[in-house]
């Protein structure tokens, strides 16, 4: 296969999943946007390297392309979003050696060595597939553990939500869209992260998981199956595990997950509050595993997957919605607290239903109980932010207006006379397409996804958490799929309507104690 060869079948065309658990397309693509996206991804993969400076923060070029391609982007978009991104980025890197088979475990954690691993990694994806590479690389025992070496060695499981989830980010994309190449640059990008939080997984817990021998492809038949025949439900499923809503109101209710008692460090700079992160599972980890193993019990029950992969799609909005909101008053004068930490709970929730249709039962269960327990300890990390649904709701539109419309007024004969628009959802996804921010377009597509899934969530359809377990959230009864707009409005109100002439916002960075 010569150089060229190999490119192509790195990155096909972008394909679009068949079954709803995964998110859709709007409309918008067409083939001229496909061939658009696929030629830019291929140029950044080639040209730009995955880290942009010392700290290891990541270039993001592939996930504004594809986040705003699956919003109906025009091809001159991409061009437009690559030039942006090259002048933040470095160019490529040649490792000093070469990843192989023997020394794969001698060099994790090292940036220098990107460029080895995904060599290394392209081989892999293009001889295995994602679903054997995925299950070999990151599930396998000897990918997290060493009879040898000391634990820090290898986690790859855990190093895969390292630094905000970034990994799992990259290897979602190229999972949700067929792209080969996006997939060895997420294996990649987690061999060559840091190992935080070695509280996520023990050794003794990974191999009792691991002791479920289902293969992934029979699991994974059954699930498309399932996904494609089943009869939806608006109620919230009934099951002996523990709600992820539940499992909030317990770490809420529990004073040893408070910044007081954890007394995190003062930062400096903003890559120093990754050791928050840290910290909260090396202190409490025991406990959130203890908690999060109440939370997912069914190792071979397929049905069950799409009920928590929902729960996780609601709490991690929740937090940063209603927590953003809570926590408002962190600067003065704001409205809404968007914070940067929390905001990526919400982009990388929507690869979690991509990810999971690739892997066997036991890895399912690993990789739902690390994300979740990531998640919470985020949450904590920044804060634990107070969670006041009911205020929130009350104050929160759930019709967003777009800037500057407010004086607009509709013709005569327009159905309604109301200045919000008939479909909040539409200004919103049109400014996001053109919005220069390199995270608003994956947050608000995911949110949108959300919306489209479980926006018709009724108000009290999770009210039965209040009856059937120890302790619940308070106003989680006035829940409903409304949650996902207002806190896309929020988010367009804060980082703002550039379409429409209003100044760029900013994330917020500081944390909520």
């Amino acid at each position: 296969m010569t150089a060229s060869e190999e490119l192509d079948a790195l990155f096909p065309l972008p394909t679009r999943r068949q079954d709803s658990f995964c998110p859709d397309w709007l409309p918008g693509v067409t083939s001229e946007s496909k061939l658009a996206v696929s030629r830019v991804l291929k140029a950044n993969h080639e040209q730009r390297h995955a880290f942009i400076n010392e700290y290891g923060f990541h270039n993001h070029t592939s996930h504004h392309l594809l986040a705003v391609f699956a919003l109906g982007a025009p091809p001159p978009i991409f061009d437009a979003i690559f030039g942006d991104h090259k002048s933040r980025t470095l160019p490529t890197l040649e490792s000093p050696g070469v990843i192989d088979e023997d020394n794969f475990f001698e060099h994790l954690g090292k940036r220098v060595y990107y460029d080895a691993y995904l060599q290394h990694f392209h081989k892999v994806v293009l001889e295995k597939g994602a679903s054997a590479a995925m299950e070999e690389y990151l599930f396998s025992p000897a990918a997290n553990f060493s009879e040898t070496q000391s634990d820090s060695q290898r986690q790859m499981l855990t190093r895969t939500f390292s630094m905000l989830f970034h990994p799992m980010i990259y290897l979602g994309y190229g999972l949700e869209f067929g792209i080969p190449g996006l997939v060895a640059e997420g294996l990649a990008q987690i061999a060559t992260h840091p190992l935080q939080g070695e509280g996520l997984i023990t050794r003794e817990e990974f191999r009792t998981q691991s002791g479920v021998t289902t293969g992934a492809s029979g699991f994974v038949s059954s699930f498309a199956s399932l996904l494609l025949n089943k009869e939806r439900s608006l109620s919230a499923p009934k099951s002996t595990n523990v709600h992820a809503l539940t499992i909030l109101a317990r770490v809420l209710r529990d004073e040893r997950f408070s910044s007081t008692s954890i007394r995190f460090a003062p930062v400096g700079h903003r890559s120093e509050i990754l050791s928050h992160y840290s910290q909260v599972l090396a202190e409490l980890g025991d406990v959130l595993r203890s908690y999060v193993k109440e939370w997912y019990m069914d190792y071979d029950d397929p049905a069950r997957v799409e009920s928590k992969v929902e729960e996780l799609c609601w709490t991690n909005t929740l937090l940063y919605s209603v927590g953003g909101w809570g926590g408002r008053n962190v600067k003065a004068g704001k409205t809404f607290t968007a914070d940067f930490f929390l905001m990526h709970m919400v982009t990388s929730s929507i690869f979690v239903s991509s990810t999971v249709t690739y892997l066997s039962p036991s890895s399912i269960v690993q990789f739902l109980r690390a994300y979740f327990i990531s998640s919470i300890a985020w949450w904590v990390a920044r804060g634990r932010p107070l969670l006041p649904i009911r205020e929130f709701y009350a104050a929160v539109t759930a019709t967003p207006v777009p800037y500057g419309t407010v004086n607009v007024k509709p013709t005569h004969g327009t159905l309604s006379t109301e200045v919000a628009p008939s479909n909040p959802w539409l200004p919103i996804l049109q400014t996001t397409i053109v919005h220069q921010d390199d995270h608003i377009g994956k947050l608000q597509r995911a949110l949108a996804h959300f919306a489209t899934k479980y926006g018709d969530r009724p108000k009290g359809h999770l009210s039965v958490l209040a009856d059937v377990d120890d302790v619940s959230l308070d106003g989680v009864e006035v829940l409903d799929g409304t949650l996902f707009i207002r806190a896309a409005g929020l988010t367009a109100n804060e980082l703002g309507w550039m379409k429409e002439g209003q100044a760029r916002g900013e994330w917020s960075i500081d944390a909520f104690y």
